[in-house]
Parts: structure tokens; sequence; C-alpha cells
């Protein structure tokens, strides 16, 4: 049986990408009760689920409102049980499980609401840094996120993203590669970590190489 909550979250991101009116269901989102939210969501797979679709649909809604692009993830137009939430909100504070937008990754911020750290995921996966890049990817495949697959599909964009952004200079033996890589290195496990999923991913021998 389906989650009411992710199919809910399924529902707004098909419209908002087609422009259309969510606001019926985006008054539903309000009126959830925050316990009855964290009941539903009981593992990572529908958090992770119901959070990238979420944070997909408003990216696409607040553009749409916001000619300041600048500010976009900033502002808190985004309503669920009660509270108010922005897209770095959710990237940062439940997706990547409370931690502050700069320091690599290393440092957790204490600040964040109780709402925020108590619908977090239990567990981060830095699938969710390509889920979240692939909002503004061309013919993407992956129309929204399914609990049932959703590892799958976040292999899917991972491995559709590093292919596309990765590039090596055989004379300089180097690799660049996406920069929110570096940008959130320790959500990977570190530099080393990222250069044994370019391997991974690509199938290729990197043995010399350098990041």
């Amino acid at each position: 049986m389906k989650n009411c909550y992710t199919t809910l979250s399924e529902e707004i991101l098909s419209i908002a990408k087609c422009e259309g009116d969510s606001t019926l269901l985006r008054r539903q989102l309000f009126y959830i009760r925050q316990s009855k939210l964290e009941k539903s969501l009981d593992t990572n797979d529908l958090r992770k689920t119901f959070w990238i679709n979420i944070y997909n649909a408003f990216y696409h809604i607040i553009s749409k409102e916001t000619v300041d692009s600048d500010i976009i993830f900033t502002l808190k137009r985004i309503k669920i049980a009660r509270s108010l939430l922005s897209l770095n909100d959710i990237e940062h504070g439940i997706l990547r499980k409370n931690k502050f937008k700069m320091g690599f990754g290393y440092v957790t911020n204490p600040f964040y609401s109780d709402f925020i750290k108590a619908l977090a995921v239990k567990e981060l996966d830095y699938r969710i840094h390509f889920a979240l890049k692939s909002i503004c990817l061309k013919n993407l495949t992956i129309d929204y996120y399914d609990s049932d697959i959703i590892n799958e599909q976040l292999q899917k964009i991972t491995k559709k993203i590093i292919k596309s952004e990765t590039h090596f200079d055989i004379n300089l033996k180097s690799i660049t590669t996406s920069k929110f890589l570096f940008s959130y290195h320790r959500d990977f496990g570190g530099l080393r970590s990222i250069k044994k999923l370019l391997q991974t991913t690509l199938e290729k021998d990197i043995k010399g190489y350098t990041l």
C-alpha cells in the first residue's frame, strides 16, 4: 500500500512541473499533523522520497513566483505541518541531517528547529546531492521519486550526472567533476571515497589521477 504522504509529494511535483495549480494539495501539506508525518515517514527511504519530491516541487513553484534567483533557496515559502521551511532547510537540515551549508559536511548545525530535527533523515545518503542537482537537467527520465524503487532511481541519477560531468586530462593525469562533490566532500566520505565512487561508476582505472 502506497504511503499517503509520499503520494501527495509525487502529485505536487507532477503538477509543479506542468506549471499547474497545486494550491489545494499544498493546503493539505500545511494542515498535516507533525506527529502523523513523523509516524508515517518511519523509514529512511520514505523520508528521502517525500523530501526530495517536495524540494523539487517547491523549486519549480518558487522559481516561477520569484524574479530574484539569488534568494530562491532562502525564502521560507514551504508550509508543512504548520511550519515554514526554505529549500535550504530541506536540503541541509533534513536531507543532509542537520548540517551547515558551509563547512564541507563536517559541521552539524544545532540551531535547526525541532520540526527539522524530528523529520530529518535517519542516515545521510550522499546520492541526494545528485537528486537535487538533477532539477536543472534536461531530458530527465525520473518524473518523481517512488519509495519502492528509490534506491534504483538514486543510483540511476548518480551515474547519469557523474558520466556527464566528469572529464579526464590524460596529459596532466587530472580529473574534473561536479563542484558539489568537493563542497560537501565529507558527505561522500572524503576525497578518497569520491575518487573511488568515480572509478566504480565509470568503470575506469583512475590510479595515478588527481582530483
